[in-house]
């Protein structure tokens, strides 16, 4: 399973990497910025999508898997009479670095998780601390930290004390506004959320990035529609350029680049039928890469797979089903148990199996299976001499049973089925 995780994880790395690459080198230039923001919040969020459209067998084993208390391990079959000796392969009980490495990456992760909630913590008390205002229906905070620069969070304005002496006290404060009016906040927290899984990936911080400005961008058009002179508000960014505190989790007045911002500002309308181009050229493109990143579809794989499984012709399919299926559960592991269970069923005309029975058959229409060993390595000391009778055993042969294909082989339809399973600990 830890394969399949990474796997899982480099598949997302790789499609929020194309996403982000796409949208630098082809739409970053462009003033369709609330598109932007669509695209960037679908690089967050598809990279988490689309390696599950087609579920991939790990995820179907994990959600569907009977919570029976066994593991499988490696099974062997004696034909005693044939004379074949049994091929025993030794259980992964060894030093696991697979595990090691999902260790450090959960521990990092953590770490991130409450970075990320230290700030949310700090956020909050900094609220908590501050004076409050009404400004045009969202909250106002006023702090007394001249060093950090104003900004917003969800549906509150943060602004030093000392900027409400400014002339252009309005422009920030309308700023911070759309901010919250937009919800960029929210963008933000799923930046923040994907970091704490795609820490490793640098195009996750640079989404993080060109997320923040692309809010900048956002706010910006919006503020210099609404007011006479843009320039005033061009000129307020640049007497902005300063050493003032920022958190990395919300939306800082002095985010982005302020020369790019300015450029942004001035640059002309990007011409419709160029943008419809651009969304013909990238969207089939992009399908067509992402497609690359899904679960192949093993449909028809399996049914020809199953089929060959579905019905038992012989002794050796029964047997073949046998190793395939059995499992030495855990816990008789653990406590040493070794046992020959002996168990008999029916089988009608159909090829259908019932009443599974523990114990020896009886009467004339017995059909007698080879004797089938199952071994595992010990845990322990062996604390249980071999016997006909274990409970937890028996369970686990009963479980296999039930499970059985349907039988077409005509020496076993009609008739009473009758083998016995060795579970043996090395």
């Amino acid at each position: 399973m830890v394969v399949e995780f990474l796997e899982f994880l480099i598949k997302s790395g790789s499609i929020l990497a194309i996403s982000v690459l796409v949208y630098v080198l082809v739409l970053s230039n462009d003033v369709f910025f609330k598109l932007n923001r669509l695209w960037l919040i679908g690089s967050l969020i598809l990279p988490w999508i689309i390696p599950l459209l087609t579920m991939p067998v790990w995820i179907k084993e994990l959600l569907f898997t009977s919570g029976e208390t066994a593991v499988q391990f490696s099974t062997s079959i004696l034909n005693y009479a044939m004379g074949q000796a049994p091929v025993t392969i030794s259980s992964q009980n060894s030093f696991s670095w697979e595990m090691l490495g999902l260790a450090l990456y959960s521990f990092v992760s953590f770490i991130f998780l409450i970075r990320l909630m230290w700030g949310y913590r700090s956020i909050i008390q900094l609220k908590r601390q501050s004076n409050h205002k009404i400004y045009k229906g969202l909250s106002l905070a006023v702090f007394s930290d001249v060093n950090a620069s104003p900004f917003s969070f969800f549906r509150t304005i943060y602004i030093p004390k000392e900027m409400e002496k400014r002339g252009d006290k309005d422009l920030i404060l309308e700023h911070e506004r759309k901010h919250c009016v937009e919800l960029h906040s929210i963008d933000l927290a799923l930046a923040e959320c994907l970091l704490i899984f795609q820490w490793w990936n640098p195009f996750a911080w640079w989404a993080r990035k060109l997320i923040a400005q692309n809010h900048e961008f956002c706010v910006d058009n919006a503020v210099i529609k609404q007011i006479e002179q843009p320039k005033d508000y061009q000129y307020l960014l640049v007497n902005l350029l300063s050493n003032q505190k920022q958190n990395q989790l919300v939306n800082n007045f002095n985010k982005s680049l302020t020369k790019k911002r300015i450029i942004m500002m001035n640059i002309s309308n990007t011409k419709n039928i160029t943008g419809w181009l651009k969304g013909l050229i990238v969207v089939p493109f992009l399908a067509l890469i992402l497609m690359a990143f899904t679960n192949p579809d093993l449909s028809s794989e399996n049914k020809t797979k199953d089929k060959a499984k579905e019905t038992i012709a012989n002794d050796m399919d029964f047997r073949n089903f046998i190793a395939r299926s059995i499992k030495y559960p855990l816990e008789a592991q653990k406590n040493g148990m070794q046992a020959d269970i002996t168990v008999h069923f029916s089988v009608n005309k159909k090829g259908k199996s019932s009443s599974i029975t523990m114990g020896p058959a009886q009467g004339n229409k017995v059909f007698i299976i080879d004797e089938v060993v199952v071994t595992a390595l010990k845990k322990g000391s062996i604390k249980q001499e071999i016997n006909s009778r274990n409970i937890i055993l028996e369970k686990e042969v009963a479980r296999l049973l039930k499970k059985l294909p349907s039988i077409s082989d005509q020496r076993m339809l009609g008739k009473t089925i009758q083998m016995k399973v060795k579970f043996r600990l090395q």
